[in-house]
């Protein structure tokens, strides 16, 4: 099989099919992925190709450091035509930058990372993410440089790469395969020593002249040579994490490997030198395998993790079929294959059936089918029609669809899900947070325990003291409860995507799980959000034509993303606009509705009161009036159909153990009421304003409630922030989504019975992870300085425990198996909706 070729720029393996490439010093150059083609076609641009001139006389292959020492020399991730692809303005201070790193081998590693960071100047916040590796660094671009900070990193010995997910994937491969290597190395090393082991506890021991025979002294010696090659390289890197670790002043929990295994080495050096009756290469040998399996298994668990997280954006293809003729793209005309990189706004693509869009795009055909389960995990076809917003990952689904690009690539709707479900990943949950707190100082309380072990034993049995102290540096496992959590917390992030959630905030998860009362909003949330005007009337008495007073209703609403505002509008566009209509201005959003300044009078437009009404309302009706002067003007009637999955909405909660219920809204009692009744809620409360609902919720909240707020609009934002869990919708107002933990991108209600599962599940996965670490620790460390257990004993527990809560929290990889009723009220197919947007 043939080799593939090395990434031009990294050193990294070229997958097959990949179409990055550049002509670069005369010839054409191959790249794993448009990630370094960037960096590289910059610099090129920057007249600075003679970089991989000089690179080239150092030999041909580049070791995959090569990408930051680029960048820290050449100060490339300074450039903004560089940072665009992966630093982001937030609406905190400073610029953010979304990196991955390598050779992170534990917490510990995490930890001096962070500490590091943050004591550099101009940094604003830091967090890194240890089962995807991935950091996000806060920094004023005013008082340092991106490069600078890139710098630090590598002082530290570890590496720093703008973010992507198939480029980091072909790293995660890398370090599996030598990790692998690794394994493999030290399982045949570790083979011979089993073996002259084994020998020597069946005929080994001293003869009757008190001497160790011939062969198990040659035996003694053949193991040491091969304990220490495995120790060189099988154990190379618990050696470079203790150094590092040693340096900076810190703990990690490489320490008690490195002590366990020279203390363990040195004992049998000296056993073996003056024929002593005890050697430890077995057990060394044992330790370096197991701790080797445990890491490698920990490895593909946290790549299994991680996939699950990057599932959306490892689908988006890296080329798009463009039409070479840009003002009126037809089937006939030619198209060229372009790199998504490539695209600009107002550029024509199309694609064909099946073919995943690459980049928020408008729909330029008249009517068409769009698969959006890759986003919101529903399989339902949605009906988009011309003009119409497509999100990043949609894909066309019966027939060639012609768009128009909206976005660059970078900006997409992919992104920006991606973005925020990473930042809420490093959003801990508080018993995430005392775990991490703990790992430090457990390793410096073994090193003591440790001692106290040697001085005990050497006071009462000097042969005991050496094996109980070796046994109590191996046996302790500070990385089962480094990995109690991130894993989980990785797995449960990623079940809740498939399933069309993205966590914003992941410390949610724990009153998710906790909840005993489930709050709801109606309009957008029980319901559709896409409501339409089925009546509509001017007042007798009202001092304008109807015309005039529709304009003035589209102009009062025109800036909401409230779904009603949007009904409205809707009709005004229907109906001509009076000529020369006077404009609004100094428009404000109350706690009443919107209000705006035309001619010196004051318009408003919001719920209407219940003597306002000239109409019957039905089932699912709202009313809403425009007043002029605080004088009403007109009543418009707006429709909602309830979301899927609303009717069997609490019945599914109650089967999850959740027994309280209320629906606080702004609208009329009718409506609500008959809402609340569809849906199964008893405690109903209507006409109220965000400070009314916030009191009522912080009042459950002093009845010993834990709280979670489903909402979407702007009166919804006080509860939703004050909530200990806050779920929102993608197509919710910016405020509402501002206060949400999560964010449901499809229509249906049936997921929120399902997060609940995942967060029970997770805060189930954590709590036995952690209580196994502790109580493997509190049992395994007496025991183990006792001398109840023997070194060869704590190496296979020490990588056991570890193995054991890596694989409790793969548990979570599996299906929620709880029985969801099916919601009676799906909508048909031909129902149109607009597509979901981050």
């Amino acid at each position: 099989m043939n080799k593939p070729a090395p990434c031009f720029h990294c050193g990294l393996p070229v997958p097959p099919g990949a179409h990055a490439s550049l002509i670069v010093l005369g010839e054409s150059r191959l790249f794993c992925c448009t990630g370094c083609e960037a960096v590289c076609e910059a610099i090129v641009k920057a007249g600075l190709d003679e970089y991989y001139q000089h690179r080239e006389d150092r030999g041909a292959g580049v070791a995959a450091q090569a990408l930051p020492d680029i960048l820290t020399q050449l100060r490339l991730y300074d450039r903004p035509e560089i940072q665009a692809r992966f630093v982001r303005q937030t609406k905190k201070p400073g610029l953010q930058a979304h990196l991955m790193l390598e050779n992170i081998r534990c917490a510990a590693c995490i930890w001096l990372n962070e500490q590091h960071l943050r004591a550099q100047p101009g940094v604003l916040d830091v967090q890194i993410d240890y089962t995807t590796h991935q950091a996000h660094i806060r920094w004023d671009p005013e008082i340092t440089l991106l490069s600078t900070l890139l710098k630090s990193i590598t002082d530290l010995g570890y590496v720093a790469h703008p973010f992507d997910p198939s480029h980091r994937e072909r790293l995660l491969e890398d370090e599996q395969r030598r990790s692998l290597e690794r394994l493999l190395f030290s399982g045949f090393l570790g083979m011979q020593v089993m073996m002259f082991a084994f020998a020597t506890y069946w005929m080994g021991g001293y003869q009757a002249d008190g001497a160790l025979p011939l062969w198990e002294i040659i035996g003694r010696w053949t193991s040491l040579i091969v304990t220490t090659v495995m120790m060189i390289y099988g154990g190379a890197d618990f050696f470079v994490g203790a150094w590092r670790d040693l340096k900076h002043k810190r703990l990690g929990m490489d320490m008690p490997i490195v002590l366990g295994l020279v203390t363990a080495l040195l004992g049998s050096i000296w056993g073996t030198w003056e024929n002593h009756e005890y050697v430890y290469y077995d057990s060394i040998g044992m330790f370096i395998f197991f701790v080797l399996l445990a890491r490698h298994l920990e490895m593909r668990g946290r790549r299994t993790a991680a996939t699950a997280l990057d599932r959306l954006m490892r689908v988006m293809p890296a080329t798009v079929q463009k039409f070479v003729s840009h003002p009126s793209a037809h089937a006939s005309e030619p198209l060229e294959t372009v790199a998504v990189a490539d695209l600009l706004p107002g550029d024509r693509i199309r694609l064909a059936p099946g073919d995943i869009l690459p980049v928020d795009a408008r729909l330029d055909e008249l009517e068409a089918w769009v698969d959006e389960s890759h986003l919101t995990g529903e399989s339902r076809p949605i009906a988009y029609r011309q003009g119409d917003l497509l999100s990043a990952g949609s894909a066309a689904r019966y027939q060639p669809l012609n768009l128009t690009v909206e976005h660059r690539d970078r900006d997409s709707a992919t992104v920006r899900l991606q973005q925020s479900l990473m930042a809420g990943l490093l959003q801990k949950p508080e018993i995430a947070v005392l775990a991490d707190r703990l790992s430090t100082p457990f390793v410096g309380g073994v090193l003591i325990i440790s001692a106290l072990t040697a001085l005990i034993w050497l006071m009462l049995d000097p042969a005991q003291a050496l094996p109980n102290t070796i046994a109590v540096l191996i046996i302790t496992c500070p990385c089962a409860l480094a990995l109690a959590t991130p894993v989980a917390l990785t797995l449960s992030a990623g079940q809740l995507t498939e399933i069309g959630v993205v966590p914003l905030r992941m410390a949610a998860i724990e009153p998710l799980a906790n909840a005993s009362l489930f709050v709801f909003d109606k309009t957008g949330t029980l319901t559709e959000g896409q409501p339409q005007v089925t009546h509509w009337q001017a007042m007798p008495d009202a001092e304008f034509p109807e015309a005039e007073l529709l304009r003035i209703a589209q102009q009062l609403e025109q800036e909401s993303t409230h779904p009603i505002a949007a009904a409205i509008c809707a009709l005004a566009n229907s109906i001509p606009t009076p000529p020369n209509a006077p404009a609004l201005n100094a428009i404000t959003h109350t706690h009443l509705g919107v209000c705006g300044q035309r001619a010196g009078a004051t318009w408003c437009i919001g719920r209407a009161a219940d003597t306002d009404s000239m109409h019957t309302m039905q089932a699912h009706e709202t009313q809403v009036s425009l007043s002029c002067n605080q004088r009403t003007q007109a009543i418009f009637t707006i429709a909602d159909q309830l979301r899927p999955g609303a009717d069997t909405l609490t019945a599914n909660l109650r089967a999850e153990g959740v027994q309280n219920f209320a629906l606080l809204s702004g609208d009329h009692p009718h409506s609500v009421a008959s809402v609340a009744r569809d849906v199964g809620i008893t405690d109903a409360h209507a006409n109220l304003h965000p400070d009314e609902k916030l009191a009522w919720l912080k009042n459950a909240q002093r009845t010993g409630q834990t709280v979670v707020m489903v909402g979407d609009g702007l009166n919804d934002a006080p509860a939703l922030a004050a909530a200990g869990a806050a779920i929102s919708f993608s197509k919710a107002t910016e405020l509402a989504q501002r206060h949400s933990d999560f964010l449901i991108l499809g229509q249906s209600l049936t997921v929120i019975p399902r997060m609940r599962q995942i967060a029970k599940a997770t805060q189930r996965i954590i709590r036995q992870n952690l209580i196994w670490a502790l109580a493997y620790n509190i049992l395994a460390i007496p025991a183990a300085a006792g001398g109840l257990i023997t070194p060869w004993m704590a190496a296979i527990g020490m990588s056991a425990s570890s193995l054991a809560v890596v694989l409790n929290a793969l548990r979570l990889r599996q299906k929620t198996s709880a029985v969801i009723a099916p919601a009676t009220n799906q909508r048909s197919p031909e129902h149109h909706q607009e597509g979901s947007h981050l």
